[in-house]
């Protein structure tokens, strides 16, 4: 969360020439609602639910695409599988300084802004950085890079291992 993913992912999929698919905006779609609405009312669980059929869909579809994965997606070990037949999985990993700071600035995580924002990102990334390293193909540290410097990086990387 924060770590630019939706504007890297962007930029990806413009200098690829592939459609951007964004799991959150996918879960919101099917529902007519915002991720924030589906959590206030279903509770995460159910949306976690919801993250694993849209990845199903996009297995089943075979179109290739740049994925925006959800911050939390990673945490169901049954998605492993599903991200992995996706295609390669990168990890834009960002400090809790960083995260709290892009937070702050939107109010797309406006569930955040009730707690102590910064307690509230560390637990999260601590939770979830397991997760995140097991699932991943390749670790993109983003400390000092602009967006574009990033989605060079991933791009050079796929077309690697695709060599």
């Amino acid at each position: 969360m924060g770590s630019g993913k939706s504007a890297i992912g962007r930029i990806i999929a413009k200098k690829m020439n592939l459609p951007l698919v964004d799991v959150d905006k996918k879960v919101s779609g099917k529902l007519g609602m915002k991720p924030v609405e589906v959590y206030d009312r279903f509770g995460d669980a159910y949306y976690r639910a919801m993250e694993t059929v849209a990845l199903y869909d996009m297995v089943e579809e075979g179109k290739p695409a740049v994925v925006v994965l959800g911050s939390g997606l990673a945490l169901m070990e049954q998605n492993d599988a599903y991200l992995k037949s996706l295609g390669k999985v990168y990890y834009l990993k960002i400090s809790a300084q960083q995260a709290v700071a892009r937070i702050s600035k939107n109010d797309k995580h406006s569930w955040l802004q009730d707690d102590d924002l910064a307690e509230h990102v560390l637990k999260m990334m601590k939770e979830r950085e397991p997760a995140y390293t097991r699932i991943a193909d390749m670790t993109i540290p983003t400390e000092g890079k602009t967006n574009e410097e990033i989605a060079d990086l991933i791009i050079e990387a796929h077309q690697k291992q695709d060599a």
